[in-house]
């Protein structure tokens, strides 16, 4: 694709602040779902016909969730989230979203992001969990410890800042 898309999720269409027929805007499959089941369904029904409406491959969607289990935000992205991220990869697009996981993942990827009602993140965060109980601490997610049987909370682990240049 040789321009610059905009790859939109849930939340910056509900924003409103986007003209959708703009050439360069593309729509994730899951978000037009999920869009659909809300209150703007009928405002798009009129859009539909000209939007670019892409479904990622495999190959990208294993790549989005690969690097979520690794920053640790597997389990709070949704498949729709991870949509937007892998149409993203595959576009070179820049991603429109106020989900920080979304902007967390796509940072450790390289891509592109902009707030679409909110500010972006301005740096890169390692999740880890630690139980609330015992302390044990685990890289990846799980609702329990398997030592005590406490409740384990994501915790940060890490963070770098994010080069915040111009888009």
């Amino acid at each position: 694709m040789n321009q610059e898309y905009l790859v939109l999720d849930t939340s910056a269409i509900l924003s409103r602040k986007f003209n959708l027929n703009q050439e360069n805007i593309v729509i994730p499959e899951s978000v037009m779902e999920e869009v659909r089941l809300g209150k703007i369904a009928r405002s798009l029904e009129w859009h539909e016909e000209g939007l670019r409406i892409f479904r990622p491959s495999g190959s990208s969607l294993k790549t989005v969730r690969d690097t979520a289990a690794r920053t640790g935000d597997l389990e709070k992205l949704s498949s729709t989230d991870m949509d937007v991220i892998a149409v993203a990869l595959e576009t070179g697009g820049t991603i429109i979203t106020d989900d920080f996981a979304i902007e967390n993942v796509a940072s450790r990827l390289g891509l592109k992001f902009l707030g679409a009602d909110l500010k972006p993140i301005s740096r890169e965060i390692k999740w880890q969990f630690r139980c609330t109980g015992c302390g044990k601490r685990f890289s990846s997610h799980r609702e329990e410890c398997p030592v005590c049987g406490h409740e384990v909370k994501r915790i940060v682990k890490s963070f770098k800042e994010r080069d915040t240049g111009k888009l």
